[in-house]
């Protein structure tokens, strides 16, 4: 595989070539080797176009030749547009003719349900590999580069000149393009960079987003994916990419939680792909959004203003209005600042009726003679990051007022303040407040998206975790036994468990941990044993004891005290497709997979990460309330949840998933006693 350096050269000269040749040059406007060399030249293109063809001369003005070794200069990149079939040897072709890279936009691959799609994929793969050359897609639609400029590609957008911008998008939609440039042309923000990652036989979507992360241009990185191949190397890049001061906002589309469900593990079934995926983004400080527009939208203002510390105060020139973006912000996730008391007292002296609050409605202060000041004191207040005023279209007597202290707030705390005019404005309301650096939107939801994105804090510093001795492992599901000794080692609190292969072992057994006892049958490749009547609980005599072991049907068979617990709660590791291993906690015993209310992180995690997310769990509330009558069991929660994680981390690659469910928690602190551990395939 070729290395870092070699891969981001390769992309330098993808995105700065020399010379460009279309493969399958066509002199019908209707085809790919048409639209991609006459976009190239629209575009503003000042090296060498070429097109390849055994037929024709010319198109359009631009030379053809008849193979690459015709060529009178040396060519970087080449635009492939020709069937699938033919591509895999044109590649090659395109590698022993010195080409740096190759953008191969036929479809019938891996996406494909033809014969042979996949067998053709593996064969660019494996071309990549032998040759060296570096290529783009397959099945997507090709590149851009504003600043040069450069478009080699048939989307709409390729065939028009983009204004050079910050925000790079890449994209594993190539179709999309269009949509998303005129978003941004909307917005009045430039694009930097475009690559359609397609199927990513060579080239993947990070890839791209580490040359952008080195790209001088380049400051907003918008990521439009439908999985990742490496989530690890994601959250590295991704907290490189804050170093640099550079902003991050994805907009992840599927999800399919069906391979979830068929899942053995509890924590596999609860840690579907989607809240996998909302786990690494938050870890990595990377923004999400869940809308196309808020995408576009999100991207143009970190842009403009970057990222805001804080949270939103917000202000409207109706009572609904306010009540309108207090459930707007609840619903998309968008914090509200809590106002400092000072903010809170200079503003409510201000009031002529109702109560202070945040939304604040204006038509409580009785006219902006008194109210000229309350846009200044929220928007200056020290935990509010961005200000958002929901206004309408007023007449100068009514309006002037509000957009004097509109603009005396922004000017005088130097944050973003923006306006949302869902009915629209007259042109020259619209331009009076853009003229003074205030953006004006008309749909509330896709800028409250943008300001949850300018709002995401800066992602922890990836923990250090020490390298541990690998241990044994079968392969094949662990029984109970094994996966209690295996997380037992790695200093996970687990219940005490004496293995028995036969009654009188068993009533020693019991009388060793002290009755009342649980006994539970042994049996290899069983995940669920109380499904298979495997499970007695509560026994509290000999009698009791010997009646349940008879029922089991199995000899093999362990004995446990009973632990009480004042609540149970489940434990997990994960491995999401893409993502990797993640951690998770949550309620346990029945409620587990049914409220599915749990807390996930991607392994490693800190410790201080797992307690803040803890704390706004529904778990994690029951530990912290005042009627919670075991202070020490969300500490030694927490320490199992650590336990957990270094047999995760010591496991690696060979790990599919671990159950602990239930986590007892009460009196005697947090205790497993009962665990599934699940190798990788």
């Amino acid at each position: 595989m070729p290395d870092r350096i070699a891969t981001q050269q390769a992309l330098h000269t993808l995105f700065h070539p020399r010379a460009v040749a279309v493969i399958g040059a066509s002199d019908d406007t209707t085809k790919h080797g048409y639209i991609v060399l006459n976009n190239v030249r629209a575009a503003g293109f000042s090296g060498g176009i070429y097109g390849i063809s055994r037929r024709l001369k010319e198109v359009d003005g631009i030379e053809c030749h008849p193979d690459l070794t015709s060529l009178p200069e040396p060519v970087d990149v080449a635009f492939l547009a020709i069937p699938a079939e033919a591509a895999v040897q044109a590649v090659r072709d395109c590698a022993r003719a010195g080409l740096t890279a190759v953008i191969v936009g036929s479809a019938g691959y891996a996406e494909s349900l033809e014969a042979g799609g996949a067998e053709r994929q593996e064969d660019l793969a494996r071309i990549a590999a032998e040759e060296g050359i570096r290529i783009v897609g397959p099945n997507c639609n090709g590149i851009y580069n504003a600043h040069l400029p450069l478009s080699i590609g048939f989307n709409t957008a390729h065939a028009k000149r983009q204004p050079p911008g910050g925000i790079s998008i890449f994209s594993h939609s190539g179709a999309l393009f269009d949509a998303m440039a005129g978003r941004l042309h909307m917005l009045g923000a430039g694009l930097s960079l475009f690559a359609s990652a397609g199927n990513e036989a060579d080239l993947s979507v990070l890839d791209y987003m580490e040359y952008a992360i080195g790209h001088a241009p380049t400051c907003v990185i918008a990521l439009l994916i439908d999985s990742l191949d490496d989530g690890a190397r994601f959250r590295r890049l991704a907290l490189q990419a804050a170093a640099a001061g550079k902003h991050v906002v994805a907009l992840k589309i599927g999800g399919s939680e069906a391979g979830a469900r068929a899942a053995v593990a509890h924590s596999s079934r609860i840690a579907g792909d989607n809240a996998a995926y909302a786990a690494l983004f938050e870890a990595s400080g990377v923004a999400t959004v869940a809308s196309l527009e808020g995408f576009m939208t999100a991207a143009a203002l970190l842009d403009r203003y970057g990222r805001a510390a804080g949270a939103l105060g917000a202000l409207s020139t109706s009572g609904a209005g306010a009540s309108l973006i207090a459930d707007r912000c609840a619903a998309l996730g968008v914090p509200l600042a809590a106002l400092s008391p000072d903010t809170h007292r200079r503003i409510d002296s201000h009031r002529m009726f109702s109560r202070v609050g945040n939304p604040l409605d204006l038509g409580i202060f009785g006219g902006m003679r008194r109210a000229g000041e309350v846009p200044s004191l929220l928007a200056n207040d020290a935990g509010v990051g961005v200000t958002l005023a929901l206004v309408h279209s007023m007449n100068p007597w009514q309006g002037d007022p509000i957009r004097a202290a509109l603009a005396t707030a922004r000017e005088t705390s130097g944050k973003p303040l923006l306006i949302v005019a869902p009915g629209g404005m007259p042109e020259a309301e619209r331009a009076w407040y853009e003229t003074r650096d205030m953006n004006l939107f008309t749909e509330t939801d896709i800028v409250l998206e943008a300001i949850g994105a300018m709002l995401t804090p800066l992602p922890d510093p990836l923990p250090l975790h020490s390298a541990t001795a690998t241990p044994a492992m079968p392969p094949r599901t662990l029984t109970e036994p094994e996966s209690l000794r295996l997380l037992r080692e790695f200093g996970v609190p687990v219940v005490e468990t004496v293995e028995c292969a036969t009654f009188d072992a068993a009533r020693a057994a019991a009388e060793h941990v002290g009755w009342p006892v649980v006994l539970k049958g042994v049996a290899e490749n069983v995940a669920h044993k109380s499904e298979l009547g495997l499970v007695r609980t509560n026994l509290r005599d000999a009698d009791a004891l010997q009646a349940a072991y008879a029922t089991l049907g199995t000899p093999r068979a362990i004995v446990q005290p009973m632990v009480p617990a004042a609540l149970e709660a489940i434990a997990g590791i994960s491995r999401s497709p893409g993502v990797g291993l993640v951690l998770l906690c949550g309620l346990g015993g029945i409620y587990a997979e049914a409220l599915r209310d749990v807390c996930i992180w991607p392994v490693p995690v800190s410790r201080e990460a797992i307690s803040r997310k803890l704390a706004q769990n529904s778990l994690g509330r029951v530990l912290a309330s005042p009627r919670w009558q075991h202070p020490d069991a969300a500490r030694a929660f927490i320490e199992l949840l650590l336990g957990l994680q270094n047999l995760a981390v010591a496991l690696g690659d060979r790990l599919e998933a671990v159950d602990i469910n239930p986590v007892m928690l009460g009196a005697a602190g947090a205790v497993a006693v009962d665990a599934l551990v699940v190798p990788r395939a």
